[in-house]
């Protein structure tokens, strides 16, 4: 395989290269990657990659020998390219998403496209438009419309020409049961293999490609597990009590007979185990104590787990097994690229040839290829040219005791500013609950930083990642004590001259942006100044509006995490306690916002202005929980350097 980077390909991204004697780092760091998601084709001879142009996710197919271009995937209108699949040596199947002014990601509906890596044999396998033009595009329907969402099961497919998918009939609260259904990748016909019976499914296939596990979560939140045993068509329901809060399927062994499973069964962090379908019994496989694991590294053919990573701090991997071949392979790239992310995206079917993805905290994204027979190593593409050569700021994990001495982890990048004043932001994570910060590069991070402030993260209680007792020590407590482990957070920063009292600014996007709000309420003067963006401010509100409420699993979750306690949520609900507020705010919401609806935002201005409170606002017509146009993206980012420049000295 040649070695280069791939330059035809970031000519077709029209985005320019040279970076400035001053570099503008809000230009650099809100620009969309070059490339990503690089797979290699079961054969070797192709790669696949998606590539932003004109805005768009497109894919692209190279020859692998000669990295030249062979084909490519790219539709006029709102479509666009999301996650694929490659199904043969020389087929790739993808979901088709959408692309809307309001909303904050490409949007699926279900629909699948199957395409050659020369760019022929393009068309709609599965979906609603599948029997209609699609216009604006070159698409060609040859199937019958079918009005439901398909989704991967087995994309391998067989010696026919099929793959398994699940496929859920359209409802407005996505709760209706799942189908599953062979589809044949090149002329889209269908079999049915029967129905699921919980909804919110995740289906495990065996190894002869038939469904032979169900997960899902019901209306009222809980998990359900079912199984089929050989040549039985009924699903089993697997009693409660056999599994722990976590159950997520990760593969099928070989034998058929056991489930590699994500749990917390009778343990606090969730560890990787063999859960025996017969009998119900666990054989532990891998569990951290100090943390959950984060991924299970599978073999290439699905039915094994050679590999786990972890993230106390930073991320580590433990080998299982030395009887994979993929095991050693990683052990190698592990040994290859010290102290950096690694992941396999792919390998060939004779586990000859690997693409790798590495990044880590001053390191985007990069590509690489190894081939097993030839031990070389060479670089297939870096995901963003136009940060070459920054010196980016590294990130190092922290942690400190809260308020009642729970311990709190977190990150500190440090600005390479000699500034005397070391202006500290608190930059706050989404979620809450299952999020979590990450040891990685962060284009705001990066941008704070190297506009000349220390960056403070806290895995604050209810973060994902530190086991079941500290997710579920935040529930109920959102205006409460998770504000006092920011705060606490904070203050451990300014003891530890990492920041100065009185020059401190709080950050954060979605439930980052409530926090924002409700710790500088809670700790009035500690906050300088806040950047808000697209945050809910009336927990109450959360019952009226937004999309989390519209199925019955979302208004159970919201009833567990919050509660519905109307004077409590009126009391955490930073919207209606604005009297005593100090910090300065700048306000940035979409108006196409349905998870955090833009009521949110009027809410809090309202109560800002009546109380003749400062404040900026930003609001943005074609966005949604966030910024998807890079345009948009670039727009937030200056104006959060310049307000922050304007409230925080340097």
């Amino acid at each position: 395989m040649k070695f280069s980077t791939i330059s035809a390909l970031l000519m077709l991204a029209a985005s320019s290269n040279a970076i400035a004697a001053a570099p503008d780092y809000a230009d650099l760091l809100s620009r969309k990657p070059d490339i990503s998601d690089v797979k290699i084709s079961p054969d070797g001879s192709y790669l696949a990659t998606k590539m932003f142009v004109d805005g768009k996710q497109t894919l692209v197919f190279l020859d692998s020998k000669t990295m030249k271009p062979t084909g490519v995937a790219r539709f006029g209108g709102l479509i666009e390219v999301g996650e694929y699949r490659w199904v043969t040596n020389d087929r790739v199947v993808f979901k088709m998403v959408e692309s809307h002014p309001w909303l904050e990601q490409p949007q699926y509906y279900g629909e699948l496209y199957g395409i050659n890596a020369d760019g022929s044999k393009g068309q709609i396998l599965f979906g609603y438009r599948a029997g209609e033009e699609a216009k604006g595009s070159k698409i060609r329907p040859k199937r019958e419309a079918v009005n439901a969402w398909a989704e991967f099961i087995e994309a391998k497919a067989d010696e026919n020409g099929n793959i398994l998918i699940e496929s859920t009939p359209m409802s407005d609260d996505h709760e209706r049961l799942s189908e599953v259904l062979s589809l044949n990748v090149f002329n889209g016909k269908t079999k049915f293999y029967g129905r699921v019976p919980v909804p919110n499914s995740t289906i495990i296939a065996g190894i002869d490609g038939k469904p032979r596990v169900a997960t899902g979560i019901t209306r009222a939140g809980e998990r359900e597990v079912y199984v089929k045993e050989d040549n039985v068509d009924e699903w089993k329901q697997v009693p409660s009590a056999a599994f722990g809060n976590d159950f997520t399927p990760i593969a099928m062994t070989g034998d058929n007979n056991a489930l590699y499973v994500y749990d917390d069964i009778n343990q606090d962090k969730t560890g990787v185990f063999k859960f025996d379908l017969k009998t119900g019994k666990y054989t532990a496989v891998y569990t951290d104590p100090a943390v959950d694991v984060v991924e299970a590294k599978r073999t290439n053919d699905q039915r094994s787990v050679y590999a786990v990573e972890v993230a106390d701090g930073r991320p580590a991997y433990v080998l299982l097994s030395d009887e994979y071949k993929e095991a050693k392979v990683f052990k190698d790239l592990l040994g290859a690229f010290p102290g950096e992310d690694v992941t396999i995206t792919s390998s060939t079917d004779d586990l000859n040839q690997f693409v790798v993805e590495v990044s880590s905290d001053v390191s985007p994204v990069a590509y690489y290829s190894y081939d097993v027979a030839k031990n070389s190593l060479g670089l297939i593409s870096k995901s963003r040219a136009a940060l070459k050569g920054i010196a980016f700021a590294p990130t190092e994990p922290i942690s400190f005791d809260s308020f009642d001495g729970m311990k709190i982890h977190g990150y500190l990048t440090q600005s390479p500013s000699k500034s005397a004043e070391k202006p500290l932001v608190v930059y706050v994570h989404g979620g809450p609950h299952g999020v979590r910060d990450v040891w990685q590069f962060d284009d705001t991070v990066q941008l704070m930083a190297l506009s000349g402030y220390n960056v403070l993260q806290v895995n604050y209680r209810g973060s994902g990642g530190y086991g079941d007792q500290f997710r579920l020590a935040g529930y109920l407590q959102w205006g409460n004590n998770i504000q006092r482990d920011i705060i606490a957070g904070t203050e451990w920063a300014i003891a530890q001259g990492h920041g100065k009292a009185g020059n401190v600014c709080i950050v954060g996007g979605s439930f980052g942006a409530y926090s924002v709000v409700q710790s500088s309420v809670l700790k009035p003067n500690l906050y300088k100044c806040g950047v808000a963006v697209a945050g809910i401010y009336d927990l109450p509100l959360m019952y009226k509006e937004g999309d989390t409420r519209q199925s019955g699993y979302g208004t159970s979750f919201l009833k567990r995490v919050i509660g519905q306690d109307e004077k409590l949520l009126a009391s955490y609900s930073p919207s209606r306690n604005v009297a005593g507020l100090t910090t300065h705010l700048l306000i940035a919401h979409g108006k196409r916002d349905e998870r955090a609806p833009i009521a949110h935002a009027e809410a809090l201005t309202d109560a800002l202005k009546a109380a003749n409170k400062p404040f900026e606002y930003l609001e943005f017509d074609d966005e949604a929980h966030g910024f998807y146009s890079a345009e948009n993206q670039l727009v937030y980012m200056r104006k959060l350097q310049a307000y922050l420049a304007t409230h925080l000295k340097k």
